[in-house]
């Protein structure tokens, strides 16, 4: 669809290394005047237009999505077990703040110190219009996920380092508000003719901004999901990703360093470390488990193949081969189109009633039953996914759940196949939390004791260094005020 799919991640990735060296450069040059030009290498640029920044801080975001935080949040979704070093750990909820110190560097350095410095140069260069849309959008994608999981953190004031090198912590619910007028802000920036990014610079929509518009509404309806604001949320889906043609996602190709971040992860020295046997989910997609989703009118057979692999008689891990989910080339989704139907199920039958949940429901399960959701080295698989009847929630229905409504049973379902769908993604971790507490919960139980983790903790440099860090540093179990 774009010329985008044509482009070099790896030189992107290179290229991008400097770019950020120079961003931290430029935001640093006051401390050094009395060193000025001694350390002066013609070979590096001593300065970056505002397109290329923004394809160093998209592949910030690539790392803050789908890099460890990702594998972080499954361990405590249910997606799979920690079964060595320090994922052992992390999965038993043995937890320390140092764990979270490179996670935070992706939020604050790799993000939204560049998307500081960008509006700068936007500024500086007197540019408008679409850029500017897509810098906010990067800005509110990132602190809306990172609030998410960290609840009050540093935003008002965060981004520049010389100017707040203590920056105050804004409340999570002050952080919700400021990035939804954020978005709407975007989503006037798109409107405008104006200011689109030299080609290839933006590394996912090459400055579409009809893409970037439906993306910009995606994320006010999954961040009003997270507080709750159904009404809200179903309005703004109406708007956003309404085709796969514009699901959100990072691309990567088969180059050292330009792959699949899962792939490396697995092709490095972790094989034995993050393991999909046991777990809620391997148990929801295995035909002989108790708990199997699937029923007359499903058949999940290509798509567990697709996600997951067998390593050997005794493990399961996902699915690094050429053709499978995590390849070294596969994209990884960052807000899907999967995600936004299921918004508008989950919150059309919230606020409208049974029948509109349920036809939101369908409308993905016939995407899925023409195979969109697998790779083309699975469509010879089995895989079914038929339309849903109102009957079939009901008692004695196959979808029916005991001990709930066919209202209940049917947001079981919707959860259900929105964990499914967004497999391996930091999104439901959110929703898990959301919901837990309803009786129509995701029954995932805690790994281990009888607790279910609430939140990620402050890192051990952020508690070192930031002289606004909370008194009350909280533990994994404290709920976010937005699951109170």
């Amino acid at each position: 669809m774009f010329s985008l799919l044509n482009l070099s991640i790896k030189n992107l990735v290179m290229k991008n290394t400097i770019y950020i060296l120079l961003v931290t450069a430029l935001v640093f040059s006051s401390c050094n005047k009395l060193v000025e030009g001694i350390n002066v290498n013609p070979d590096l640029p001593s300065d970056a237009s505002a397109d290329l920044i923004l394809t160093g801080l998209q592949v910030g975001a690539m790392t803050f999505h789908e890099g460890d935080l990702a594998r972080k949040a499954g361990l405590w979704s249910g997606y799979y077990k920690g079964t060595d070093r320090q994922y052992y750990g992390f999965y038993n909820y043995f937890i320390l703040n140092s764990d979270f110190n490179g996670a935070w560097a992706d939020v604050y350095t790799n993000v939204m110190r560049n998307t500081v410095v960008l509006d700068e140069k936007l500024k500086e260069e007197n540019r408008e219009g679409i850029l500017v849309g897509i810098n906010k959008v990067m800005a509110a994608h990132t602190m809306g996920m990172a609030t998410a999981l960290w609840s009050d953190m540093p935003y008002s004031e965060a981004g520049d380092f010389v100017k707040n090198p203590s920056p105050k912590y804004d409340s999570q619910l002050d952080i919700y508000t400021q990035i939804q007028e954020k978005l709407n802000e975007a989503i006037e920036d798109l409107a405008s003719p104006l200011g689109r990014p030299i080609a290839n610079s933006d590394i996912f929509f090459n400055g579409d901004p009809d893409a970037w518009t439906k993306v910009a509404y995606s994320l006010k309806a999954r961040f009003y999901m997270h507080t709750r604001e159904y009404q809200k949320a179903y309005d703004n889906a109406q708007n956003g990703i309404d085709s796969d043609v514009y699901t959100w996602k990072t691309y990567h190709e088969a180059a050292n360093d330009a792959q699949n971040l899962f792939f490396q992860f697995y092709n490095g020295n972790r094989a034995d470390d993050l393991q999909v046997n046991d777990t809620y989910f391997y148990n929801l997609m295995s035909t002989g488990s108790e708990i199997y989703r699937g029923d007359a009118k499903t058949d999940e057979t290509a798509r567990f193949r697709y996600l997951t692999a067998p390593r050997s008689s005794s493990q399961h891990i996902l699915n690094t081969s050429d053709d499978g989910a995590f390849s070294q080339t596969s994209p990884f989704p960052i807000f899907s189109y999967e995600e936004n139907l299921l918004i508008l199920a989950e919150a059309s039958l919230r606020i409208a009633g049974f029948e509109e949940g349920l036809l939101y429901l369908n409308t993905l399960r016939s995407y899925l039953n023409a195979g969109h959701h697998i790779g083309t080295g699975y469509q010879s698989d089995s895989y079914k996914y038929e339309p849903y009847e109102p009957s079939d929630f009901a008692t004695g229905g196959i979808a029916a759940i005991e001990g709930l409504d066919r209202t209940q049973s049917l947001l079981r379902e919707i959860l259900e196949e929105k964990y499914v769908s967004l497999f391996a993604q930091l999104e439901t971790f959110n929703d898990i939390r959301r919901t837990i507490a309803e009786p129509f919960g995701l029954p995932i139980n805690p790994n281990v004791g009888d607790q279910f983790p609430q939140r990620f903790i402050y890192p051990q440099t952020e508690i070192d260094r930031n002289l606004n860090i909370p008194a009350s540093i909280p533990n994994i179990y404290e709920k976010t005020p937005v699951n109170r």
